[in-house]
């Protein structure tokens, strides 16, 4: 008889937590709509930038994969820092996973759908369709499949990302085939940067760094499955790092093919970025229509789509395990680690996590009302949940190497620290205003105080 309250066991397959992963990191999405932050910064070196950023991610990932070949738990977050740091830089760190970045993170992934939906028609019928009415889509589709159970959006998962790979392939073979004569190992050198000074070269690739680490953001989504997963301890980590690599060459390849399409110059790629930004045709829908015609670029268009809503699903069955898990250690209220009786899916934790999900969208388009028209809106609601979110990942990411340092043999502390190295890099360059420093202190002394006021209340534990 199933335990009360507990999630579907041995549910998920090795191939499972390996989709799962890759549908955290959504393929399409991430080059559809971060390519231009990259060549904004890094220019025709961005692929250089991408290569770095994939050394550099593999050293966060191992701590990840070193601490959940240990511990296998629904707050996966929480747990690995609570059983190396203490409860309480284990509660904080829950906290800034969950509410700060998931929960805002499933804000921005809503308001991409609406802003790359608007793209995709707009591209595809020439009609300027009100993004306001494809926000909800991802949330309530999401909702109902996760409502399911654990095995639904598997199979979601392998589906989308399947499709989604084999089209990136496709499109990376024809660029290579139609540039051939273009090829160059430039992009891999500091000369594409176009600056003049070493330090001015460093910047742009440190530029580029920061935004290509945003493209592995959901690689860890698999650790949240940890009691559902068979043979967790081997099967997360062991999915964990092959997604992830398959994934960085997959963007470095892809990187490749855009700049081989549009050209090394400073001009190109400044005319591709202005493209890519606010009202208007994606530059990546075109080059897709280029290659594989009007029906290509449609099976992209709806595969991008479908890359966010899977980035949203693998995201919101994340948070909303954090939210069952830390319930169930007694961080939160007892209620929230209620399970369905027949899907065993958290349903209580999956209403609150989809609810304030609504919440970060309204406010994140109520800081960006002075931004004209609501196509321009939009996507600066986006770009802003985006930045903040990836602030709290980094600073989840480096509580996660700070545990894995502590408890890892020397060649794992050299890792730790190289991967901290990287994170306190990103951090340092991500914070672009005085107001998202006073947003994370004020969340920081705000997440301690509510540690203190209800750990008895809660009868936190460990």
């Amino acid at each position: 008889m199933a335990e009360k309250n507990s999630l579907s066991k041995n549910s998920v397959t090795f191939l499972g937590d390996f989709f799962n992963s890759l549908a955290g990191q959504a393929p399409t999405y991430s080059i559809a709509g971060g390519t231009a932050y990259i060549l904004s910064t890094s220019y025709a070196s961005s692929p250089l930038a991408m290569l770095i950023t994939l050394i550099g991610i593999l050293t966060i990932v191992y701590s990840v994969i070193f601490l959940s070949k240990r511990y296998a738990h629904s707050a996966s977050f929480f747990y690995y820092v609570s059983n190396t740091l203490g409860t309480l830089p284990g509660y904080i760190n829950g906290i800034i996973y969950t509410i700060f970045y998931s929960i805002i993170g499933l804000g921005s992934i809503s308001i991409a759908f609406a802003y790359l939906g608007f793209e995709a028609i707009y591209t595809l019928t020439g009609i300027k369709i009100n993004p306001l009415f494809l926000l909800i889509i991802p949330v309530l589709l999401a909702y109902i499949i996760a409502y399911l159970g654990i095995k639904p959006s598997i199979r979601s998962e392998y589906i989308v990302s399947i499709i989604e790979i084999t089209i990136l392939l496709i499109f990376i073979i024809f660029s290579f085939a139609y540039n051939a004569k273009n090829m160059s190992l430039m992009p891999f050198t500091l000369k594409g940067t176009f600056s003049s000074s070493l330090i001015g070269k460093l910047a742009a690739i440190s530029g580029g760094l920061i935004f290509s680490i945003t493209y592995f953001m959901g690689f860890e989504v698999s650790t949240q499955l940890g009691e559902e997963s068979k043979e967790p301890n081997k099967n997360i980590p062991n999915s964990t790092f092959i997604s992830t690599l398959i994934m960085g060459i997959l963007y470095i390849l892809s990187t490749y093919a855009i700049l081989l399409n549009i050209g090394y110059s400073y001009n190109s790629i400044d005319n591709f970025v202005s493209q890519a930004q606010g009202e208007g045709v994606n530059p990546v829908f075109l080059l897709m229509r280029k290659y594989l015609g009007l029906f290509g670029l449609t099976i992209f268009s709806i595969i991008t789509l479908i890359s966010v809503f899977g980035c949203y699903l693998a995201t919101l069955n994340a948070t909303s395990r954090m939210i069952y898990g830390m319930s169930k250690e007694g961080l939160m209220p007892s209620k929230l680690k209620v399970t369905h009786k027949k899907f065993k899916s958290p349903i209580n934790a999956l209403t609150v996590s989809t609810l304030m999900s609504i919440i970060a969208i309204i406010i994140f388009y109520l800081i960006s009302l002075n931004s004209g028209n609501l196509i321009n809106l939009t996507y600066n609601a986006m770009e802003r949940a985006y930045a903040i979110d990836s602030l709290y990942y980094v600073i989840s990411l480096a509580l996660i190497s700070v545990s894995s340092f502590l408890i890892s043999k020397i060649i794992g502390k050299i890792i730790s620290i190289i991967g901290l190295a990287i994170l306190a890099i990103t951090f340092y360059y991500s914070i672009i205003n005085i107001y998202y420093l006073v947003a994370l202190i004020l969340s920081f002394i705000l997440t301690i105080l509510a540690y203190f006021l209800f750990k008895n209340k809660y009868q936190i534990k460990i």
